[in-house]
């Protein structure tokens, strides 16, 4: 008799969890958190500040009223070496020009060969790329 019992309740069991359909409710999907490569800075602020009842940028006192060589910044006048224009200016006058290597001129014949024989070939930098490495001079029976 016992095993009628135990029988008839795995049969209600079954039928208990077989009627209800096998996806009852909708999981939610597993959250993926990627890993960010941002480095967190501590913030600075603009070099614009105030003390009192007088304005600064980058450490220089700026003034209500127009001032001979003053630039106008946020409704205030301030010395042009608050901006930087000293450094930017300054350095291609002082700096002397750059000596560059004279640049190869081939013929025609030696441009015309090397697109014949390599199809990444560049006429301007006279260089094709090979299928390994980096690119490559170019070197014909006419240069």
């Amino acid at each position: 008799m016992t095993g009628k019992w135990l029988s008839a309740a795995f049969a209600a069991l079954l039928l208990g969890t077989s009627a209800a359909p096998s996806q009852a409710f909708t999981p939610t999907p597993s959250r993926i958190e990627a890993e960010s490569n941002v480095t967190d800075v501590q913030y600075r602020p603009r070099g614009y500040y105030r003390y009192g009842d007088r304005y600064y940028y980058n450490g220089y006192r700026g003034y209500r009223y127009y001032r001979p060589g003053y630039r106008y910044h946020d409704g205030w006048w301030y010395p042009g070496g608050a901006f930087g224009t000293g450094v930017i200016i300054g350095g291609p006058i002082v700096r002397p020009p750059i000596a560059r290597p004279p640049v190869a001129r081939y013929g025609n014949r030696h441009v015309e060969w090397c697109y014949a024989r390599y199809r990444s070939y560049r006429a301007y930098d006279n260089t094709y790329q090979p299928y390994g490495g980096p690119r490559r001079q170019c070197y014909s029976p006419y240069s």
